[in-house]
């Protein structure tokens, strides 16, 4: 299939500041030859200025953005409305905190047109950390899990199916591009899944993805298409990253395809073993050690809650 044209899908709530660099990076990008390019951003009912950040960068024949107006909160919402409304053979799917790279729009429409026979395709991404870090964390250890709230994915430097790498066999949701036949045939993101509003939710972009290896894709990797993820010192709270554990952690249990035969009233009971385990690791005199088993315990305390609403 030809790249005739590229949608690029951006869902938002109200982070109208952040959405203006987003929308400068690509509106600054290299342009594909010959490709026409639309930008289609759903505003997932904010109450910031992001309606007037988009009028504000209207006006460009290519890329072309387009504002659509999504009442139902839910980031899943938001991307079902974007699928309804899509123009284009090839679709990418970024966020609004990230800037693209300068080759973003060039580099998927070389990767369409030099993999014919692949659908599904994910890209690099580059974390830009605050210049210190706290000193409990330690991402290149025992805590590299924290990446994915982190939003830190590279993959390396060679082109490569998923599965065939030692990370995920799914890339991240901020850098994943498909054809468009794909994304009919998989259908819409589960709306129990994902952000609502200003609530952690996950998820929703890791099932959608397993749904298209259930049906026989596989996802490809591209390292020359890269977006950039500032990253707010906030994501570095010990705080913040528990909340994420435990709702990543709640995420998993309701996409979970099977539940363990052995259970207690519909948990795991494996569930209960890690979460005491890691309670205990939450004594130790080691700051490293004591913040790895607390913030993998809020992973199982989410897990176990996850199951508990899929009994309900």
């Amino acid at each position: 299939m030809n790249t005739n044209a590229l949608n690029v899908v951006i869902c938002t709530y109200n982070r109208a500041e952040k959405l203006a660099k987003v929308l400068q990076s690509l509106m600054a990008a290299a342009m594909p030859q010959g490709v026409p390019v639309d930008i289609i951003v759903v505003d997932n009912n904010s109450s910031d200025a992001t309606r007037q950040v988009v009028t504000e960068f209207s006006g460009s024949a290519n890329p072309k953005l387009r504002y659509i107006f999504e009442a139902k909160q839910g980031k899943s919402y938001a991307l079902n409305t974007a699928l309804g409304n899509l123009s284009a053979d090839i679709v990418a799917f970024t966020d609004d905190d990230v800037i693209v790279d300068p080759g973003f729009l060039t580099e998927i429409c070389r990767a369409a047109q030099n993999h014919p026979g692949v659908s599904c395709f994910g890209g690099r991404v580059d974390a830009i950390y605050p210049e210190a870090a706290p000193d409990w964390m330690d991402l290149e250890g025992s805590m590299g899990f924290l990446k994915s709230a982190l939003l830190d994915r590279d993959d390396g430097d060679c082109e490569a199916f998923y599965d065939t790498l030692s990370y995920s066999n799914t890339p991240a949701g901020c850098n994943m591009f498909f054809r468009r036949e794909a994304l009919e045939k998989n259908g819409d993101f589960r709306t129990d899944l994902g952000p609502r509003g200003r609530q952690f939710g996950f998820a929703e972009d890791t099932e959608y993805c397993r749904r298209l290896i259930d049906k026989g894709y596989r996802f490809f990797y591209i390292p020359t298409v890269i977006i950039h993820h500032p990253i707010d010192p906030v994501r570095l709270t010990k705080e913040y990253l528990s909340d994420w554990q435990c709702q990543c952690g709640k995420s998993e249990a309701l996409s979970s395809a099977d539940i363990p035969e052995t259970t207690v009233f519909g948990i795991p009971r494996y569930l209960f073993r890690k979460a005491l385990s890691h309670l205990l690791g939450c004594a130790s005199a080691d700051p490293k050690i004591r913040a790895f088993h607390q913030l993998r315990l809020a992973y199982s305390r989410g897990q176990i809650a996850g199951f508990m609403q899929r009994q309900a």
